[in-house]
């Protein structure tokens, strides 16, 4: 049996630093850190954050390049005027292991709670190590998406004490009231905890009601980290969960794992749905409190749901019409919703295309859906006043040139007015069986970690086609769907990273941004 490390005190004596390794300007602030808030400022705790997002500096140690830019580059996204966005608060910063090492040397933590992500976890272990050993007199909690589903990796780091997998909201709570009470530690459901060489392994504990969580609070944030950009304008924009999990079972996404992953442990569903009462209640709140003009839609699939549960959150909706943000599948969209959608004041929806070849979407994807739905799902939103986007993703085990360019064949069937058609690569992230089916054909090794943006380059090593010719194509997939045939020859020069190539990339850029993407009175009109 192991008993906390801290000695008996109360909550107001026992200090919390939640960690956010966050991407450089990959900014929305998160639910999890607001809803930690929530819940550890009301039993008591003190409470301090450090948040990455804004340190010009994570590259060097991350990537080497600033993600937001490089989509911006492939037109994944529109371009926004960052000097707005850091007149409202959202300054560049550099100096991020030093600050992080203040914020420790000051703060004095207990404990230090860090959401990670596959693309962050090594920023996360990064600024842990900076801090000298003789001042890391606290504990270290992992939890999050790569937590969940590398568990044994985190718990194995010397620089992580305890992992807690799934949802953490009532696991987290209970963590805490045993750590400040000297309670048993090693038998917590969701927890994985490290002592002296030994690792106590315990299982999942049933979904946690949704409507019982509480309402995100983001006061530990800086003022400017509640604006996002959006369509080339700056927003404020808080972020809004109206189910939590996807009912679907895309191969390449780990959020279908979750199904998979709680169905085994504790025979209960994880795919839930707030009741209209809660969601109108944390409107209200996030209203009155942040004063949004965008609402980010913090659902993998928005519109699963049934026509009588669309016409019920669009009843309820109707009293706000905040401008918002979605994504969901072609499938979910019929012209009922396209309409009601419009009328709700929507903005934007991201719609996951994924791949054009429907033999490959299939087998490999376990996507299906025919061509005929999502060509008929775009075209139904074609006329309404808000922006569609269509997504892809390329260098997926197997892919060769001609799979990717059945996807950019099919994104070319579209309808013209769709603001961008992006593609990402793919990256192999822990709990996906699409990272299995690429381990399993030697692509990757088993330890590998995707710690790179999906818009970065390939990891897999493929007979079928480069890592090269992957981020060549990733980099000119939008000009290949827009520009006619007669200028492929151009875009082919683009796909290399030399003089040449990036000369040619830059000229069709520029030709892009004035043929095929939508104006900026275009982008007033559709929404004034």
């Amino acid at each position: 049996m192991l008993k906390s490390p801290f000695s008996s005190r109360q909550p107001k004596d026992f200090r919390i630093l939640l960690f956010y390794p966050n991407l450089h300007m990959s900014a929305l602030m998160p639910q999890s850190i607001g809803i930690f808030t929530s819940l550890l400022k009301e039993e008591g705790y003190v409470l301090d954050l450090f948040d990455c997002t804004f340190y010009q500096d994570i590259n060097a140690i991350n990537l080497g390049k600033n993600t937001t830019d490089e989509k911006i580059e492939n037109k994944q996204v529109r371009k926004h005027d960052n000097s707005d966005w850091e007149k409202k608060g959202a300054k560049p910063k550099i100096g991020i292991k030093e600050d992080f090492v203040k914020k420790v040397k000051e703060f004095k933590p207990d404990l230090i709670i860090c959401s990670v992500l596959e693309s962050t976890y090594y920023l996360a272990l990064e600024l842990l190590n900076s801090v000298e050993k003789r001042d890391r007199n606290y504990k270290t909690l992992f939890g999050g998406v790569f937590a969940t589903y590398a568990a044994e990796i985190c718990i194995k780091n010397e620089l992580v004490d305890y992992v807690c997998r799934g949802e953490g909201e009532a696991a987290i709570q209970e963590f805490c009231k045993k750590l400040v009470t000297e309670d048993r530690i090693d038998n917590i459901l969701n927890f994985f905890v490290k002592n002296e060489g030994a690792v106590y392994r315990n299982g999942l504990r049933p979904a946690v009601d949704i409507d019982t969580v509480p309402i995100p609070n983001w006061d530990l944030f800086e003022p400017g980290s509640i604006y996002r950009p959006m369509q080339g304008k700056i927003y404020r924009a808080v972020g809004f969960e109206t189910q939590r999990g996807c009912p679907y079972t895309c191969t390449f996404c780990n959020s279908p794992s979750n199904n998979v992953v709680y169905k085994d442990e504790t025979k209960k569903i994880f795919h839930r749905k707030k009741s209209i009462k809660r969601m109108k209640q944390e409107l209200d709140f996030l209203v009155k409190k942040y004063k949004p003009d965008l609402i980010y839609m913090v659902v993998d699939t928005f519109l699963a749901m049934s026509d009588r549960d669309f016409d019920e959150f669009k009843e309820m909706y109707m009293d706000y019409k905040i401008p918002f943000w979605m994504n969901t599948r072609a499938e979910t969209i019929n012209e009922h919703r396209a309409a009601g959608l419009e009328d709700m004041n929507m903005l934007r929806t991201s719609i996951g295309v994924e791949h054009g070849n429907t033999e490959y979407r299939k087998k490999y994807l376990k996507r299906n859906v025919s061509d005929e739905v999502q060509i008929k799902a775009f075209e139904m939103l074609a006329d309404k006043k808000y922006v569609s986007c269509a997504n892809a993703i390329i260098g997926m085990p197997d892919e060769n040139r001609n799979l990717i360019f059945d996807t950019i064949k099919f994104m070319r069937k579209l309808p013209k007015n769709i603001d961008a058609t992006g593609a990402f690569i793919w990256a192999p992230y822990h709990g996906t069986p699409l990272r299995d089916l690429a381990i399993r054909k030697g692509y990757i090794k088993k330890d590998v970690i995707a710690s790179i943006s999906n818009t970065a380059f390939s990891m897999l090593d493929m007979p079928t086609i480069s890592k090269e010719e992957i981020s060549g194509l990733a980099r000119t997939f939008s000009y290949y769907v827009k520009f006619p045939e007669s200028r492929w020859n151009d875009i082919k020069v683009a796909e290399q990273s030399n003089p040449k190539g990036n000369a040619m990339h830059t000229k069709l850029g520029k030709e892009f941004d004035q043929k095929y993407r939508l104006s900026e009175a275009t982008m007033l009109d559709l929404h004034d």
